[in-house]
């Protein structure tokens, strides 16, 4: 593991340049300045997909997923306000991701990991008309900064069609929610009694089994016709979508706590 210490934090989560000329080689920068992870882009560009993404994400999925907000709502050491809040807040960017989504559904990276059985803004919808009692709450949300952010980052990708980036929030957030999401759907329910009918959102009810989606996931994206330039675009990106995340935690926690 090597220090670099002159790194701005525009590069953290993504391939750099480390030499010139003929010896270059680029190695990927992690969300904590000066730390650079020891990954050769050569294992990036000829490992499996699947593996290069859980590889080169691996730290800054750690700190998105063990957020100081996401760990005392998993702790049971906030409310149901605070669920709410992160729950509106995922209507607004997942409304944007899935949009993109379908604007690169035909595209040929797209045509295999893009699935309508996965989206969950009408999951979202009801839940949140269950948790407010109404539908009201439609016309009240606030975007945060940090959400802001992150929704105009996927718009941008759709409006851009840019069907390799669409593909890394895509995996992030999806494979996210039929993984540790599960939990958090359970945690919402035992510690702050939050009904069956108002975390369907980690309900899905069109994929009954949850495993063999994911490795058919995880096999389409091994499988995904992408030049060495949109690999690489990928890899930046997904880093990219754990730090929005990440980014979103912190902020819901910030404006809490006005």
């Amino acid at each position: 593991m090597r220090y670099f210490g002159a790194l701005p934090a525009s590069n953290w989560g993504r391939w750099v340049d480390i030499g010139g000329g003929l010896k270059s080689t680029k190695r990927l920068i992690c969300c904590e300045p000066c730390l650079s992870y020891d990954l050769l882009m050569t294992t990036a560009l000829t490992a499996p997909l699947s593996q290069a993404l859980r590889t080169s994400t691996a730290a800054v999925h750690e700190q998105a997923e063990h957020s100081t907000f996401m760990d005392e709502l998993l702790k049971g050491n906030l409310g149901v306000e605070e669920f709410i809040v992160l729950q509106e807040q995922s209507w607004l960017f997942y409304n944007a991701l899935e949009e993109a989504a379908r604007a690169v559904a035909q595209d040929p990276i797209a045509a295999d990991i893009v699935d309508p059985a996965l989206e969950r803004v009408p999951s979202l919808e009801s839940d949140l008309d269950a948790l407010h009692g109404s539908t009201d709450w439609r016309d009240n949300v606030t975007m945060l900064p940090a959400t802001e952010a992150y929704v105009r980052r996927l718009q941008e990708i759709g409006e851009s069609k840019d069907a390799a980036r669409l593909i890394a929030h895509h995996y992030v957030r999806y494979l996210g929610d039929l993984s540790g999401g599960q939990v958090i759907g359970r945690m919402m329910q035992r510690h702050y009694g939050v009904s069956e009918d108002a975390v369907t959102f980690y309900h899905f009810t069109d994929i009954p089994k949850v495993k063999p989606y994911k490795d058919n996931y995880r096999a389409a994206l091994d499988a995904l016709p992408l030049s060495e330039e949109d690999r690489e675009r990928l890899l930046n990106e997904a880093a990219e979508a754990f730090l929005f995340n990440l980014n979103l935690f912190n902020g819901i926690e910030k404006a809490l706590a006005k």
